[in-house]
């Protein structure tokens, strides 16, 4: 129903907001939430320090916030389910 539809739509919001991170934010970030890797793990792979992942991962998630400010009632109810 209606309901699928917007979480399709939302799905693909999300998915274009974390293409257009930058590339560095974009990779520690699908490093951390689609593969979980910790932060140290990250930084490994990356070789840089794990500070640098934590810049990353908090300027990624500032970006999605702003670009997704209009969905975020529906992102915390999804989260708060998925939880």
């Amino acid at each position: 129903g209606d309901d699928y539809l917007e979480f399709s739509e939302l799905n693909k919001k999300i998915e274009s907001a974390v293409r257009n991170l930058p590339e560095s934010c974009r990779k520690v970030f699908e490093m951390s939430r689609f593969e979980e890797l910790k932060n140290r793990e990250i930084a490994e792979r990356m070789e840089v320090s794990q500070k640098t992942v934590e810049a990353h991962l908090t300027k990624a998630l500032k970006i999605l916030r702003n670009e997704l400010k209009d969905y975020l009632p529906v992102i915390t109810l999804i989260s708060k389910i998925l939880n």
